[in-house]
């Protein structure tokens, strides 16, 4: 199912039926199968698949929006997880044509007026409307009908509601983006809607410019709403859908680069570099940095493949629409100015993106990108004093080692790779880890890339070079003449500088070998201590030597032969450093794979004869089991017994015979002779290689190419032609030769185990037959003679391993390709095969009848007959020999599964074959890869092949033995004996599967009381039990279970902390992996079919009679397996009820039961009566954790009974009254015939319109907002009559819902409620909250009996309610009335009276007495209670609110007044358009508070107004397609919604207020601090547009803060009250950073620029908004058109001309800003424009006297350092680089260094700034200029000398 070969697609194969399994029949089954499976467009089409995206829809949100009953269990979350990522792989299968169903379901739900939920109903839209292209020859009547030419404009509309918010920014983009990319450039998007795009992406980047810097006021965010936790939905209301806005916006820009037309993708794209590139310097980090880097990764790759995917065949965009080689060209020349800023960041991350990004540029252009790269890389790694720039320099010559040496790529890179090569030499330092890693991976990079170490003869002179039409690259913008000027390299002369650099080759060979050896000779090895941390520093850097060094040794030519062997052997001799033990051993490893005939003769020798020789001497005889410490005696006969370890590991047979007699008689020289732990382990090794050699099948990892090809004269000659060609997998010519065990090297294999095994075997039990007995002391030569045969015996066992096939079913011929990659994902790999039985691995016996097999097979058994011995003995007589007992659970585990792998090493295997692969990029269309990696890939394969077959083995009587004494010391009282043993047990379990349930009585047994239980053995039973293996069989298994559970509950006798915290975590893992009993549904025909296609792709043989049986057979199994679980989970529901029930449970145990009960009792179909009575009795419980337990679970479970009540009686009235009423294009009008507003407002009013007030209620309250849907759903209104709600209960519900209704009802039980739900918190009272999960339990309990329960539970209510004092009262009263509220639902008209008669009453007087800390209790309860519910169901309580007890301005009471207010605003946020008519016709006097004396009310009739005043705005579109339609009228990007300018008596409103501050204005004494009208006018003013910023409802404030801007920005100086001042800066703030639309954006402009005007004579007015003009034209960069931004240039540059000095240097800053986003032209009139200001010197002035003629010399001087000002803006703006013009600026400004100030102050600033963020790049910035500019240069930049 992953698709990892090719499938042949005809009608519904398996993928696809499958696939719509998961999705149309929503079986539980693995997604991510499905999501690789739709993410292969080369596999599966959308011709093969068309998807019907409601069944997914429906899918999502039932997993989203979840009902009470379904509970909130933690696997929700991950599966709607992974059905959205499912959905993202799957768009493109949802035909274009459901387009218009799936506006026609989204779009009546989209309501901008608020954030609550909208998110998620975006995230939908992002989700589901369909991006894939149409296909090629559909009608033209279904193009139309189906184009996103007709709804994208839709898109856009929607955008507009909320431009430059974070979240709606991302899925707009998104949208938009996958449109472009899946459209195949069928689709063009227009220059307006790519503006938006950019504009939008813009502020993704976090830029200090376009973020606020000024935070909203505290006070605002009561005006905030979201009700998404009261239905338990993710806490920003949102999916979790992954996004990447950086990753979003590059492939925007990317696929929509489809020509250079004046203000397209490229035009934007090349400006946007511009704005960015000075956030790419590394001295300008900041949070920004990160997501830029990612974007410019992001934007390279996206490069990289479509310029691959359009050069395939394939390819099915147009030729009109893909990317030109200009357009590439300077695409990449824009990349590159970023990545080489960023290439010396202070950020890793953002080093490594720069490196990536470097290399994709370099393999679509690599002449733009290596020429100027080479420069900088070798000037910083000849830098000795800068070492982050050598490491970063390395670093990416690590990355781009690979293009770097692509010769077909790029030609002139082969010449540098010697250079390289030599210059990177120092970097292999001891002492610098990090730099001998990247020198390293740049070395093997390049000879994995084929770079053959090998010189080549240089014939004649170098030629001389040609002339060339290639330009030279200094410019860095977009008119670069090599945009035009293709690379055409001199070919010539390039081979010869080629050749004549392979000379270099044997030099450095000799200095790569003598500094390896330096560095292994210091690097830490794992044989100096036991302490694994010490050197894990040095693992990775062990790891790259051994990589770096075989591959070089494989790739050097064989002239160089005898100097390698010279010198390894000469460190092999004249060192024997136990520190250089594992380094060596790897270099020795490299060195005998690359050239084995010769390590072998070199070093096989000199090893056997020095082991002999320290051995003779008596070296390692004397017994030890120490692992630290040895006698330096030992020292060398452990170094050359690794050597001779590493030389056999892994050699052929015709290599190692010859040696024989040697290696046999090394051998036993060591295993007889040596008593040292260290020394016959490593003796055990030698053997262990050997055998393994000769028996394995193993591949040659030879040279880059096949041996053939490698030999050739005409390639040795040539071979830099072939650098960089990587092979293809599915190549004939890719050979990679593998060794088969040969008939002399199996013989020597059985003759070493007939010698050394089969004795050891005989030499074990002897001694176990005649040692001491438990009593007596065992010595220390008896512990290490067992270590030694358990450790030999051990190695034995995995000498045995390819030998004969493990026992199981008998091997098939598999169909199993021999490709090395089957498809072409080379990274990806199945764990294992998904084969039903054994299947060929190369064992080298396979006839059970021969004699070889049953001798190699009896030595297997005597080993497991000794090990079962041994296990009982050493349990017995040595339970304290820790390290002997370890040694035999390791010689256990290898027995029973090792069979020539195993578990660890096959994983390790699997994560380290492709180390290094990243390097190198691949073709999706064609698989190439090194073949080295192609060879560690197929070890890898072997492995599993290997590993595979084990799966198959049956436990024996033997094995089943073993296992039962391994579990046995998983008990063990030494915690190290028992982690190892429980270890070595999983992965045994992982090969016995079936073992592993004979085990679990007798772990769970350990768990009961008893008089022997020891904590020591619980401890080992808890770990067993947590254990992988066991833990996944006892959750699937209800006949293990429900004991489990049983006995954790039931272990409370150990007091042991570690045992009861082991408990605790088991109890916690295990309920979140609880699943409900699947039962077995009836399915369907076109189910079945699925099924059947399924069963015929998976087993072809099987026919018709087979299958149903087949299926019959299942079902009737799931069936029984079903009937059996529920009956378990009934038992145990009804043990964990008398576990919580028993009074000897102590709290921890009994909240573990709770736990298992809330979890167990929610999976099963219905309540348990004496659960449900003792979840209602707990809600009483003393302990806090009980009662909000059984709260939450009793919620669900009545919710349960509401639901079955409804399904088994459907007429009942909660079950009647929802209906689905047919809008067509009528609107509100189809249920009531007034629109939905007057409906409201007319219910509303206090009065009595029956009419109105019993229309059908429509809870939703988004619907008909935006548009009105087809079909709208909703309840009728209550009933006449007593009839109860749920006056039938569900049959099998009934005994619950009678035991729930005894305690419920029973005397003083809601007292109790009341005064243990009211207690005060623990925590601070700003931590004491409304109760959403109490409130939703009283929403149930009400709901479900109605009228009759509120009645019993009144007085309590109201005692609580009315109890003002205390906090607890107040919140526990509020949660219930809330409940009350919400759960009156479907109460009958007489109940609903009654409730209102006692309530209205009761909140009349709470509302009344409102205190600060209680209000907002009030506030959640009643937010909790109107969630998508309709107001007219709150008639009596809306009209209390409104008309009971009105604002009063003249009141002295300021929080009750402002309570009122915030009550007011509570309706607003929760009924928005629909209430806001009747709150207006109510005529509240909020705008008598505009002066209001106190600040509290001020603000609160601030936020009220805004947000009243914004709530009147909806669109309400009678019909979707009518909607599209009219939206498609205004052209692409579709109507504006982004401003509005109100209704009528909003703008007159908004007029009034306006005014009467400025009439205040006359009357305002600066004197009295604050306590005028003006002053408090003005703060309610700010507030009131402040408001705007904190709602998604911008739109007034867009609208009418430009015609008001006059006043704010005087209000910034208003100095004698500071508030003011701060929120004016704060709306000028916000004002200036927001994202207008083209449309908006000139109007906003050109207020802001006549502002500027018409206050020439107030400085402080221009000094403050000229900044903000700065940060609008930044934010706004994409919409303004080319005209105002000139003019904004031109407006600034006036003010450098300002009397005021501070307004000058005001007007310069802003100016440098702007002129940083201008194009050369602008900035070519800019310069020409200040050159000529101060090309009229000054008169001289002799010191002391004025001028002749003052007034003119004033203005002289003014006009002069206007022009030093100008120019200094130009050298100010481009801090990182040297643009062709700025010599000469600097020039003239150095002409003005003797003017008077302020002008020598701006011109020494300014060359102050210069040298400052030129210092680091003044080696290459001087280059720019003239000797005679330097020389002046000099003069300026350089301090005088105080000896000059």
């Amino acid at each position: 199912m992953h698709m990892q070969s090719n499938m042949p697609i005809s009608g519904t194969n398996l993928p696809i039926s499958f696939f719509r399994i998961i999705t149309y029949y929503r079986m539980n089954l693995p997604f991510d199968i499905s999501c690789s499976s739709c993410r292969r467009e080369d596999k599966l089409t959308v011709n093969d698949l068309t998807l019907d995206w409601r069944k997914l829809y429906d899918l999502t949100r039932s997993l989203a929006f979840p009902k009470v009953w379904h509970g909130n269990h933690p696997q929700r979350r991950s599966k709607l997880k992974s059905v959205l990522d499912l959905l993202c792989a799957a768009n493109r299968f949802i035909p274009p044509s459901a387009a218009m169903d799936v506006f026609q379901e989204l779009l009546p739900k989209v309501q901008f007026n608020s954030l609550d939920w909208q998110i998620i109903n975006i995230q939908m839209i992002n989700l589901f409307v369909p991006t894939s292209a149409l296909p090629l020859g559909s009608p033209a009547a279904e193009s139309a009908e189906s184009s996103p030419e007709r709804w994208l404009p839709t898109v856009f509309s929607l955008w507009s509601f909320n431009l430059r918010s974070s979240g709606y920014d991302a899925y707009f983009l998104n949208l938009v983006t996958c449109l472009a990319v899946e459209q195949k450039g069928q689709l063009k998007f227009t220059n307006e809607q790519i503006r938006i795009a950019f504009a939008s992406g813009l502020h993704f980047f976090n830029l200090p410019v376009t973020r606020g810097a000024v935070p909203l006021p505290r006070n605002l965010s009561s005006g905030l709403t979201d009700t998404s936790y009261f239905y338990r939905l993710p806490p920003n209301s949102s999916l979790p859908l992954s996004e990447e806005r950086a990753l979003t916006f590059a492939r925007f820009i990317v696929y929509t680069m489809n020509d250079e037309s004046p203000g397209g993708t490229m035009e934007l794209f090349e400006q946007l570099v511009q704005m960015i590139e000075p956030f790419y310097h590394p001295s300008n980090n900041g949070s920004w940095t990160s997501i830029l880097s990612r974007f410019l990764r992001n934007l390279s790759r996206e490069l990289l493949e479509r310029v691959t995917a359009e050069a395939d065949d394939s390819c099915r965009v147009p030729v009109d629409m893909r990317l030109t080689r200009r357009m590439r060209r300077r695409f990449v020349l824009s990349l590159r100015t970023l990545a080489m800023l960023l290439l010396f960041s202070k950020s890793e991350d953002s080093i490594s993106m720069s490196h990536s990004t470097l290399k994709h540029l370099a393999e679509v252009e690599p002449d733009l990108i290596f020429e100027p790269l080479l420069e900088t890389l070798y000037t910083a790694i000849e830098s000795v004093t800068e070492t982050h720039r050598m490491i970063s320099a390395m670093r990416a010559l690590a990355k781009l080692a690979t293009t770097l040496s692509n010769f077909s790529l790029y030609p002139e890179g082969a010449q540098h790779v010697a250079p390289l090569l030599l210059l990177t030499l120092p970097g292999i330092d001891v002492n610098d880890p990090t730099k001998t890693w990247f020198a390293l991976s740049f070395v093997r990079n390049l000879c994995l890339n084929g770079v053959v170490l090998e010189e080549l003869p240089v014939i004649g002179d170098m030629p001389a070079p040609r002339t060339s039409s290639k330009a030279s690259m200094v410019s860095e913008t977009a008119e670069d003449p090599s945009v035009d000027s293709l690379p055409e390299p001199d070919m010539d002369q390039v081979e010869w500088m080629t050749r004549a650099s392979t000379a270099q080759f044997e030099t450095w060979l000799d200095q790569y070998l003598r500094r390896i050896f330096v560095l292994v000779d210091n690097l830490s090895s794992s044989l100096e201590t036991s302490d694994t941390s010490s050197s894990s520093g040095d693992s990775g850097i062990h790891a790259i030597v051994a990589q770096a060094t075989e591959v070089v040794l494989h790739q050097c030519s064989e002239r160089y032969y005898p100097m390698v062997s010279r010198l390894i052997t000469e460190f092999v001799t004249n060192t024997s450093s136990l520190s250089a033990v594992e380094s060596m051993s790897k270099v020795v490893f490299a060195f005998a794979s690359a050239m084995p005939e010769v390590a072998l003769q070199a070093l096989l020798p000199l090893c056997c004869e020095r082991i002999a020789e320290d051995i003779e001497n008596g070296v390692g005889r004397a017994p030890s089991l120490s692992k630290r410490t040895r006698s330096h005696s030992e020292t060398t006969l452990i170094w050359f017994a690794s050597v001779l370890s590493v030389l056999t590991e892994q050699q052929r047979s015709e290599h190692l015979m010859p040696y024989k007699d040697q290696l046999l008689k090394t051998v036993n020289l060591i295993l007889d002779h040596c008593m040292s732990r260290q020394v016959y382990a490593t003796g055990g090794r030698i053997l262990l290689n050997i055998t393994t050699s000769l028996t394995y099948m193993y591949t040659k990892r030879g040279h880059s190419v096949p041996d053939d090809v490698w030999n050739d004269p005409e390639f040795r000659e040539n071979h830099f032609r072939h650098w960089g060609q990587l092979p293809k997998i599915d190549d004939p010519d890719f050979e990679l030769q593998w060794h088969l065990p040969s008939q002399e090297g199996v013989d020597f294999t059985l003759e070493l185990l007939r010698n050394i095994i089969v004795p050891r075997i005989a030499d074990l039990n002897k001694f176990m037959d005649s040692a001491p007995s438990k009593q007596e002391s065992a010595k220390s030569q008896d512990n290490v003679y067992l270590n030694k045969h358990f450790v030999l015996l051990r190695f034995g066992v995995r000498s045995l391993g390819c030998l004969i096939p493990p026992p199981g079913a008998p091997i098939a011929a598999d169909k199993l390709a021999d490709a090395i990659i089957e498809g072409h994902d080379a990274s990806s790999m199945p764990t294992r095969y998904r084969i039903d039985g054994q299947v060929v691995a190369g064992y080298v016996f396979t006839d059970p009848n021969s004699d070889q097999f049953k001798e190699v097979a009896g030595i297997r058994n005597q080993i497991g007959a000794v090990l079962s011995r041994a296990l009982a003995y050493m349990a017995e007589n040595y339970e304290d020999d820790v390290e002997n007992i370890k040694a035999l659970i390791r010689l256990t585990h290898d027995y029973m599964c090792h069979y020539g792998t195993d578990r660890s090493t096959c994983a390790a295997q699997r994560r380290h074959w492709n180390s290094g692969l990243d390097s190198f990029t691949f073709d999706n269309s064609v698989c190439r890869m090194p073949r080295y990696f192609a060879s560690k890939r197929v070890m890898y394969i072997q492995s599993a092949r290997l590993l595979h077959n084990t799966r198959f083995m049956s436990a024996n009587e033997l094995t089943s033995d073993i296992t039962l004494k391994l579990s046995k010391l998983c008990l063990s009282l030494y915690s190290e004996v028992r982690n190892h043993a429980i270890s070595m047990l999983e992965s045994v379990l992982s090969i016995y599967p079936e073992a592993k349930y004979p085990l679990i009585p007798g772990f769970l047994a350990e768990l009961d009381e008893k008089e022997d239980s020891d904590p020591e053995k619980m401890i080992g039973a808890l770990h067993v039990l947590d254990s992988q293996p066991l833990r996944r069989a006892i959750l699937r298994d209800w006949n293990y279970f429900p004991q489990l559970v049983l006995a954790l509950c039931r272990a409370q006798h150990e007091d042991k902390p570690v045992v009861k915290k082991l408990i605790m975590n088991i109890a916690v893992s295990q309920v979140v992996h609880i699943s409900a009993p699947l039962s077995v549904q009836t399915s369907s025909e076109t189910l079945q079919e699925l099924v059947r296609t399924l069963g015929a792709s998976l087993v072809p043989s099987l026919d018709d009679s087979e299958f149903e049986a087949t299926v019959a057979l299942g079902r009737a199994k799931c069936v029984e397996s079903y009937e059996f679980a529920q009956t378990e989970n009934a038992k145990l529901v009804g043990s964990l009820v008398n576990i919580l029930r028993d009074a000897g449970t102590t709290w921890r145990f009994a909240a573990i039961a709770g736990y298992y009960v809330d979890y167990i009792s929610s999976a099963s179909s219905s309540p348990e009566p004496r659960l449900m009575g003792t979840l209602a009795e707990n809600l009483t419980s003393d302990l806090v954790l009980f009662r909000e337990s059984s709260a939450i679970n009793l919620t669900q479970q009545l919710g349960n009974i509401k639901h079955l009540s409804k399904l088994a009686f459907p007429d009942i009235i909660a079950a009647s009254t929802r209906s689905d009423v047919e809008l067509k294009g009528k609107g509100a009008q189809a249920f009531s015939e007034l629109p939905y507003t007057e409906l409201c407002e007319r219910a509303l009013a206090d009065g009595d319109d029956s009419e109105a007030a019993l229309a059908p209620f429509l809870d939703n309250p988004a619907t008909g907002w935006f548009a009105w849907p087809l079909v709208a759903k909703v309840i009728a209104a209550p009933r006449q009559g007593g009839a109860l709600a749920f006056d039938k209960i569900d049959p099998d519900c009934q005994p619950a819902y009678e035991a729930v209704r005894e305690v419920l009802f029973s005397e003083g039980k809601w007292d109790r409620i009341a005064k243990l739900f009211s207690q005060e918190s623990s925590r601070s009272p700003e931590d004491d909250n409304f109760g959403v999960a109490r409130a939703a339990l009283y929403t149930q309990v009400f709901a479900l009996y109605d009228f009759a329960l509120l009645e019993q539970a009144w007085p309590a209510i109201e005692r609580l309610a009315l109890d003002i004092e205390r906090t607890g009262a107040q919140r526990a009263g509020s949660e219930m009335i809330a409940g009350v509220l919400r759960g009156s639902k479907y109460w009958s008209r007489e109940s609903l009276d009654k409730m209102w008669a006692l309530l209205i009453p009761l909140l009349s007087t709470v509302f009344s007495k409102l205190r600060p800390d209680t209000l907002r209790f009030w506030q959640t309860g009643l937010r909790f209670a109107f969630a998508r519910r309709d107001p007219r169901r709150f008639l009596p309580l809306v009209r209390l609110i409104i008309y009971g007890n009105p604002f009063d301005p003249q009141s002295e009471a300021p929080f009750a007044e402002a309570a009122k207010i915030e009550l007011l605003l509570l309706l607003i946020n929760s009924w928005d358009w629909r209430i806001v008519s009747a709150i207006a016709a109510s005529k509240p006097r909020l705008s008598d508070a505009l002066a209001h004396p106190y600040k509290q009310v001020r603000d609160a009739a601030g936020i009220l107004m805004y947000t009243l005043y914004s709530a009147e705005y909806s669109v309400s579109y009678t019909g979707v397609e009518l909607a599209i339609d009219d939206l498609a009228r205004y052209g692409a990007t579709g109507r504006d919604f982004s401003h509005w300018e109100g209704s009528q008596r909003t703008q007159k409103s908004i007029e009034e207020m306006a005014s009467r501050v400025n009439e205040w204005k006359a009357d305002h004494i600066p004197s009295n601090e604050g306590t005028s009208n003006y002053s408090r006018g003005s703060k309610t003013l700010l507030t009131f547009f402040l408001a705007g910023f904190s709602y998604s409802s911008k739109r007034l404030a867009i609208e009418h803060i430009p015609s008001i801007l006059p006043m704010f920005s005087v209000l910034q100086e208003q100095n004698d009250d500071e508030e003011v001042a701060r929120l004016a800066k704060a709306v000028m703030q916000f004002f200036s950073q927001i994202l207008y639309t083209a449309q908006m954006s000139e109007g906003v402009t050109s207020k802001v620029l006549a502002l500027l005007e018409e206050s020439s004579n107030s400085w402080h007015v221009i000094t403050k908004t000229l900044p903000l003009l700065c940060t609008l034209t930044f934010s706004n960069r994409f919409t303004l058109s080319r005209e105002v931004r000139m003019r904004i240039v031109d407006t600034t540059a006036l003010f450098l001309e300002h009397d005021q000095i501070e307004v000058r240097h005001s007007a310069s800053k802003s100016l440098a800003s702007l002129v940083k986003c201008a194009s050369s032209k602008v900035l070519a009139d800019i310069n020409s424009k200040f050159s000529a200001k101060i090309s009229t010197r000054l008169p001289r002035v002799r010191y002391g006297k004025p001028p002749k003629d003052p007034v003119a010399y004033n203005r002289l001087v003014l006009t002069r350092h206007a022009g030093v000002l100008g120019l200094s803006c130009l050298v100010l703006a481009f801090p990182y680089n040297i643009p062709d013009w700025l010599p000469e600026v600097l020039v003239l400004l150095a002409g003005c260094i003797d003017d008077p100030n302020p002008i020598q102050s701006t011109v020494q600033h300014t060359f102050a700034e210069f040298r400052r963020t030129h210092m680091d790049t003044w080696h290459e910035d001087r280059k720019r200029f003239t000797s005679s500019q330097l020389e002046l240069l000099t003069d300026m930049l350089v301090s005088p000398c105080y000896y000059a």
